[in-house]
């Protein structure tokens, strides 16, 4: 996917003038506090993603009204038709809504139509943090790699919502007895199909993560991989729901299906978060990303964007020069890197940079196939 330019309303610091992005890799320069990162959060609020920094929408509108983001991408070909206008606005009475021209689709449809891949410092808690983070790493894995997926998530989500409410005593007598059979078959039914998405993504994602850690060392190579649930099929998650009914109505909610599931880093038997330095925590989680962005580009034959904040923190300058060598750069798609480090390094290995000041570009990208 090429992102072509993106201009922001009321979004953090940000300038409304457009921004423009060149082919290939752009270098987005700045001092502290400048707009660079929230340049690229304004990006992945674009492509029906939540922040990376773990926000909510109202901390980034800079006006009591909400934001406006719109971008204009190109998918496929360099020379396939016209751009597209993707455009996300957020209000506190309306929430967030997108439009793709005219026309109002889900966060998810915008996630289909502008598929992106970020990295940031917040990342690493994939392997450091709660499993819940884990567990969206793979719903938007599988969402991207695996169509279907997105109704089974949304049909889960709505049988989990419903028999919540019921456990948590909203709703009495018989006809809650019944209710209660009937969204916990459709819970086993949904849950077990998201299981199955999520697994077959992850097998898909292994396949590019194996080799990419085995180019970076014997201590990447050695990391395992595992997803971790109370069962694989429908009679498995049927029989744990029985099994935990008791103890759900006490609680007031759902102990059972892969809401609770988990995604394991290991090595050699120990959990990698617990035995990793910060270092290896660092490009362990930059090999996840690169695996979920080939991934991706596999399952749709559509190169999804990049976005990589403070590509260079904490990395030593021989790891940075083969991070950003390893880019894609040639298939038509757009990898937006941030950097508060000099950009002359790397302007021979980056397409274009854009440099930010008080929220506002000012330099454009100098032409690389210009439209």
């Amino acid at each position: 996917m090429r992102l072509i330019e993106i201009a922001a309303r009321s979004f953090r610091n940000l300038s409304p003038d457009p921004v423009f992005f060149g082919a290939g890799v752009t270098l987005i320069t700045g001092e502290n506090a400048q707009g660079k990162t929230n340049l690229l959060e304004a990006v992945a609020v674009l492509c029906g993603q939540r922040s990376f920094r773990r926000v909510k929408p109202h901390e980034m509108a800079s006006s009591e009204s909400g934001f406006s983001i719109t971008g204009k991408l190109r998918r496929g070909a360099e020379k396939s038709p016209e751009a597209e206008t993707l455009r996300v606005d957020w209000s506190p009475g309306s929430g967030r809504t997108f439009a793709r021209g005219e026309k109002a689709v889900s966060f998810r449809e915008a996630s289909r139509l502008a598929p992106a891949v970020f990295l940031a410092p917040e990342h690493r808690e994939i392997l450091t943090g709660a499993p819940a983070i884990r567990r969206r790493f793979l719903d938007r894995l599988a969402l991207l790699c695996r169509p279907a997926a997105g109704e089974d998530l949304a049909s889960f989500e709505r049988a989990l919502a419903e028999r919540n409410a019921l456990l948590s005593g909203r709703a009495r007598g018989r006809a809650a007895d019944d209710e209660m059979e009937a969204w916990t078959e459709e819970l086993v039914r949904a849950g077990a199909a998201v299981r199955h998405h999520r697994r077959a993504a992850l097998a898909e994602w292994k396949t590019h993560f194996e080799p990419l850690a085995a180019d970076a060392g014997t201590e990447y190579s050695a990391v395992e991989i595992a997803y971790i649930s109370d069962g694989e099929t429908e009679e498995d998650l049927r029989a744990e729901c029985r099994r935990v009914l008791p103890v759900e109505i006490r609680r007031g909610h759902t102990l059972a299906g892969p809401h609770r599931d988990d995604l394991r880093f290991a090595r050699h038997g120990r959990p990698l978060a617990v035995q990793a330095s910060a270092g290896e925590i660092h490009r362990t989680a930059a090999l996840v990303k690169l695996a979920e962005w080939r991934a991706i580009r596999e399952a749709t034959g559509e190169p999804p964007l990049l976005g990589v904040d403070e590509f260079d923190a904490g990395l030593s300058s021989a790891w940075a020069d083969a991070f950003v060598r390893s880019l894609p750069r040639d298939d038509g798609g757009t990898v937006l890197l941030t950097s508060a480090g000099d950009a002359a390094p790397w302007r021979a290995l980056v397409g274009s940079v854009v440099e930010m000041r008080a929220g506002r570009a000012v330099s454009r990208p100098r032409a690389v196939n210009e439209e």
